[in-house]
C-alpha cells in the first residue's frame, strides 16, 4: 500500500448495510449514511474532536428559482425559492500532522411542491451533514459510490458477498454457501448459452457472465464460458451462411 494511498485504500469500500436507493432532482442516486461515515472516520483517525473535526466558516440562504401559482390573470408570485449553503473546514489528525480542507454543503430550505410552499426546518443539520461528508469523500471514505461503481448492480452483489463473508459467525459454511450459489449460477450460464437463438444473444450471455466471474476472480469459470462460447459461435456462422 502506498504512502498516498494508504488512507483511500483503507476506506473506499462501501459498507452496503448503511446505503439506500434515492432519488434527487429526477436522478436516482446511492444515498449514505452520514453516521456510518463519521463511524468509519473514527476508526482511521479516532474519536471525533479529538482524530478529526470541524468548524463552520459559512452560512447563508442563496436565493433560488421564483416561485409562481395559478394561471393566467390568477398567476402570481410566491416569492423566490431559498437553498441553505454551509461551508465547513474539515481536518483530521495522521501521524501527529494536521491535515485540513474545506468543503460545501447545500440543502433545499424553501421551495414549491404539490401542498403549495414548504420549508426543511433541519436544513441547517442536513447541509452540515453533507459537508462532513463531502469532505471525507475527498479522502477516499465510499469512493465507489461517487466513482459511480454502486450503478453496477453485479459490483454491489459482489460487495455484499464480500461483507456477508467477513461477518459471518460460520465462516465455512457461508464460504460453501457462496461457492454453490457460484456453481448453479455458472451452470444455468451454460444451459441458457446453449438454448441462444441468436449471436447477439449468445455474445450477451457470455459478456455479462465473463463480467461477473471475472469480478469473483474465478478464472477457471471464465475460461470454460469463453470456450463455450467459441464451441456454440460457428452454428449461428452457418445459419447465416444458408
Amino acid at each position: 500500500m502506498s504512502t498516498n494511498m494508504r488512507i483511500w485504500d483503507r476506506v473506499d469500500k462501501t459498507d452496503t448495510r448503511y446505503t439506500k436507493p434515492a432519488e434527487v432532482g429526477g436522478q436516482k442516486i446511492t444515498s449514505l449514511s452520514g453516521t456510518a461515515m463519521i463511524m468509519k472516520a473514527t476508526e482511521i483517525f479516532g474519536p471525533v474532536g479529538l482524530g478529526f473535526g470541524w468548524s463552520v466558516l459559512e452560512e447563508r440562504f442563496d436565493k433560488g428559482f421564483e416561485m409562481f401559482s395559478g394561471e393566467g390573470d390568477k398567476r402570481f408570485s410566491l416569492g423566490h425559492e431559498l437553498n441553505h449553503t454551509m461551508k465547513i473546514k474539515f481536518w483530521f489528525d495522521l501521524d501527529g500532522k494536521r491535515g485540513e480542507l474545506e468543503q460545501y454543503g447545500c440543502t433545499r430550505y424553501l421551495y414549491k411542491s404539490q401542498y403549495g410552499t414548504t420549508t426543511d426546518g433541519e436544513a441547517p443539520k442536513k447541509s452540515l451533514t453533507d459537508a462532513i461528508k463531502k469532505s471525507l469523500s475527498m479522502l477516499g471514505f465510499s469512493a465507489d459510490v461517487f466513482l459511480g461503481m454502486f450503478d453496477d448492480d453485479e459490483y454491489v452483489n459482489h460487495l455484499k458477498d464480500e461483507q456477508r463473508l467477513a461477518r459471518a459467525e460460520d465462516r465455512p459454511a457461508e464460504e460453501r454457501r457462496q461457492k454453490q450459489e457460484q456453481h448453479d449460477y455458472f451452470n444455468s450460464v451454460i444451459e441458457t448459452m446453449q438454448g441462444a437463438q441468436s449471436l447477439q444473444e449468445l455474445k450477451k450471455l457470455h459478456d455479462h457472465a465473463v463480467r461477473r466471474l471475472t469480478m469473483r476472480k474465478d478464472d477457471t469459470a471464465v475460461k470454460r464460458i469463453a470456450k463455450e462460447f467459441k464451441k456454440l459461435s460457428p452454428k449461428f456462422d452457418q445459419e447465416s451462411a444458408a
